[in-house]
C-alpha cells in the first residue's frame, strides 16, 4: 500500500532526522497538536493540509545548519528552509505551488508578531509553544494564556496545561 503524501512527508522528516530522539519526538508532537487545532478551528481541507505540512517541516533546517555552520540560530535556518521545504514537498508529492504556501509558515513560526496575519500561521505557531512548554516541562503562565494564544482549541489546550486559572 503507497502511503498518502502527508505520511510520505512525515515518514521523509522523521528518516532524515536519523533518529535524533528530541526533534523526532518534537516533529510529532507539533504535528499532531497543529492537525488538532486545524480541526478544531475548522481550516478547510487544503488549509488542514498546508498547517500540517509546515508543522512537520517547521524545523527541518535544525540538522543541515548544525553540520554546515554549527549553530542553528533562526537567520542559518531562514537561509536553508526555501530549499529543504521544496525538495521534501517535491519528493513527497506535493503539487509545485505548495511551497510557496507552506514556506511562508516555516520561515515565520518564530516571529510572533506575525501571528495574526495567517491563521494558519497562528495555529503552528499555538502548537509548536505548547509542545515546547511541555518538553520543558514549565507551566504557562497567564500572561501567555491571555497574550498569546486565541484559537478556541489552542487556548483550550494551553490551560489544560498551565496549572493555573486564567483566560485566552
Amino acid at each position: 500500500m503507497e502511503l498518502e503524501r502527508e505520511n510520505r512527508l512525515l515518514l521523509a522528516a522523521l528518516l532524515y532526522e536519523q533518529g535524533h530522539p528530541r526533534r523526532t519526538q518534537h516533529i510529532l508532537k507539533v504535528y499532531a497538536l497543529a492537525k488538532l487545532i486545524g480541526e478544531g478551528e475548522a481550516l478547510m481541507p487544503e488549509e488542514l493540509e498546508m498547517v500540517a505540512a509546515a508543522a512537520i517541516l517547521h524545523d527541518i533546517p535544525i540538522r543541515r545548519c548544525k553540520e554546515r555552520y554549527g549553530d542553528a540560530c533562526q537567520e542559518n535556518q531562514r537561509m536553508e528552509a526555501p530549499e529543504m521545504v521544496e525538495s521534501f514537498l517535491r519528493e513527497a508529492g506535493y503539487p509545485a505551488g505548495v511551497s510557496q504556501k507552506v514556506l511562508p509558515l516555516v520561515l515565520l513560526h518564530h516571529q510572533y508578531g506575525e501571528a495574526d496575519k495567517d491563521k494558519k500561521l497562528r495555529i503552528l505557531m499555538e502548537a509548536d509553544l505548547l509542545v515546547n512548554y511541555l518538553e520543558k516541562e514549565e507551566p504557562i503562565s497567564p500572561e501567555q494564556l491571555q497574550g498569546f494564544f486565541q484559537t478556541a482549541t489552542g487556548c483550550q489546550l494551553a490551560k489544560a496545561m498551565s496549572k493555573r486559572p486564567g483566560r485566552c
